[in-house]
């Protein structure tokens, strides 16, 4: 999973948004991905500013293009997020609270950026 219309498709899977033999129309489903495609770029946004290998000046122009994270936090945190907004936007409310729960506490898997620490205090006239 690398490109945002993956991450679309994960999350309409893991909310059960298919036809009978697991797939997607994209005709009947084009209101779902245009919704999905504002819910990726969201939950982009959120997840690039702490993950170690977003670039936080980095926009996603496009579904199809490669998503500039890291692969553990698009194949294992996004699609969650993705979810949660989508469920939210169909008014499927437990759907919602199930998503936002498992987004919360898998976006505190997300690999960090190293943080640098400084010292700041004031000093004595030495």
């Amino acid at each position: 999973m690398k490109t945002g219309r993956d991450v679309i498709e994960r999350a309409l899977f893991l909310l059960g948004y298919t036809n009978a033999s697991g797939g997607f129309d994209n005709i009947r489903d084009a209101a779902l991905f245009k919704r999905g495609v504002a819910a990726v770029i969201q939950i982009y946004e959120d997840l690039k500013r702490i993950d170690r290998m977003g670039d936080s000046l980095a926009i996603l122009n496009s579904m199809n293009e490669e998503i500039r994270l890291s692969p553990e936090t698009v194949s294992d945190v996004m699609p969650y997020g993705v979810a949660m907004l989508i469920a939210q936007n169909e008014g499927d409310w437990d759907s919602q609270a199930l998503f936002s729960s498992i987004y919360s506490r898998k976006r505190l898997s997300v690999p960090g950026k190293k943080m640098k620490i400084a010292d700041v205090l004031p000093r004595g006239g030495q």
